[in-house]
């Protein structure tokens, strides 16, 4: 797809310069789902080498021969640099593995090329790979784990060739812009909701505009990652992983319960498979926390979490939202009940954290007999607790979210909404299109 590469821009590419530039770099291993780019950046980095050679073990499995005795890295790229007639030059190449998974020794190869040929650049990639990585274990500090997710809105904006937009909500220290400025933005915002952010998606819009060819992308994409499920699922598994599949997100912004799944299905099963589809990148759990201080996760309760699909558009297409009514009024916040809205504020939170890191979202939630009490998302910023609710109106009742700062002692919280940055005593208003400046900004 030629237009792929010029329209498609990562944030993630930053960071792998550095890498390439600093002199103790590590070998990396990109992880996230399937097609959100994770081939493409090591394509687009070995640009920037004078040399790249990228070995596909699923293309070619016998290419793991060069793999199968001793693990002497000198030795495996030189095999692979005679293979391919390509030269392998320490700090002026990029040996990138893609598809690693298929050879688990190669792998394994990873520490070593660390401990004995560390001059050499090494990125290595698989569309499954989670499933491999748990059968190994790496010795702590001799490799770097990346995690890629799809495009976020601040991608989206750059690729649509409106990096002016971005840098002026970076600028904007969460103050108010003006009205046809935050109207503007209220339409990209709803024009990204409505495709969400895989690459390929993305690429095709920007280019003919065309909602329903996307969404028949979307549908060609999902049935690739149920095609998937037969490799990871064991035969008897594989129809309680694809029933999962389908069901997270009819739950979305719900508790997650597996009863309500399936009544007729043993919940063990049923969690195995939601486990097996969280390797596969295809959803995250967002795990509830007493949330009194960080980590957050300390206080992490493993049986209660909500789930959330990986990509917003393609939740919407196995949801089969109808995208007309966006159409006529930008108002994300009304699709699905506000389930869609609280589902991208999440994708969003985690598309600005640090690359290095597992992605990690978490709830809030008292259960009592007369007051139940929620709030959206809990996360830690600046070492921080932030409490983060999802409203569709500007103002709504806030009861659960006070009652959390009220409760945890904390000055501030904040709403993502359909409205302009605003303060308002303690609560900060922040638009559905402005959650990268909040998060980069950390003013709170």
């Amino acid at each position: 797809m030629n237009m792929y590469n010029s329209v498609m821009k990562r944030d993630i590419l930053g960071y792998l310069r550095k890498w390439k530039d600093d002199s103790k770099h590590k070998p990396l291993i990109l992880r996230g789902a399937r097609q959100v780019g994770k081939s493409w950046l090591a394509r687009e980095l070995g640009k920037e080498f004078d040399h790249f050679l990228e070995v596909n073990f699923e293309k070619s499995p016998g290419l793991c021969s060069f793999f199968a005795d001793d693990i002497n890295p000198q030795r495996i790229a030189a095999n692979l640099a005679n293979y391919f007639g390509k030269r392998m030059v320490p700090g002026k190449t990029l040996l990138f593995l893609d598809e690693i998974q298929v050879c688990p020794r190669a792998i394994l190869s990873l520490r070593y090329f660390f401990e004995e040929f560390p001059q050499l650049h090494v990125i290595s990639a698989g569309s499954l790979l989670e499933f491999e990585l748990r059968k190994i274990s790496f010795p702590v500090g001799r490799v770097n784990f990346v995690y890629v997710y799809p495009m976020s809105f601040a991608e989206y904006l750059d690729a649509a060739g409106k990096n002016h937009l971005r840098r002026l909500l970076l600028d904007s220290k969460l103050e108010p812009l003006p009205g046809p400025i935050h109207g503007q933005l209220i339409d990209e915002i709803r024009d990204y909701t409505l495709i969400g952010g895989m690459p390929e998606v993305v690429t095709d819009f920007l280019a003919n505009r065309d909602i329903m060819k996307c969404k028949d992308i979307q549908t060609a994409l999902l049935e690739t990652f149920r095609t998937d499920i037969n490799k990871y699922a064991r035969q008897h598994q594989v129809q309680y992983v694809q029933k999962v599949f389908d069901a997270v997100p009819l739950h979305l912004g719900q508790k997650f319960k597996y009863v309500n799944v399936s009544r007729d299905i043993k919940s063990r099963e049923l969690s195995s498979a939601l486990d097996m589809l969280e390797m596969a990148g295809i959803i995250y759990k967002v795990h509830h926390s007493s949330a009194n201080g960080v980590p957050l996760r300390a206080e992490m309760d493993t049986k209660k979490f909500k789930v959330i699909f990986f990509d917003v558009g393609l939740a919407q297409s196995l949801l089969k939202v109808d995208h007309r009514p966006l159409l006529l009024k930008p108002d994300i916040s009304q699709i699905k009940s506000g389930a869609v809205a609280e589902l991208l504020a999440g994708l969003e939170i985690l598309a600005y954290k640090n690359f290095l890191e597992r992605p990690e979202l978490f709830y809030w939630h008292r259960e009592a007999k007369s007051s139940n009490a929620e709030v959206d998302y809990v996360t830690s910023l600046a070492g921080k607790v932030v409490p983060i609710e999802v409203k569709s109106n500007s103002s709504g009742s806030m009861k659960s979210l006070q009652l959390f700062m009220n409760k945890k002692r904390i000055l501030q919280g904040i709403k993502i909404s359909g409205y302009e940055f605003s303060l308002n005593d303690s609560i900060r208003t922040v638009p559905f299109y402005g959650i990268e400046s909040f998060i980069r900004s950390h003013s709170f």
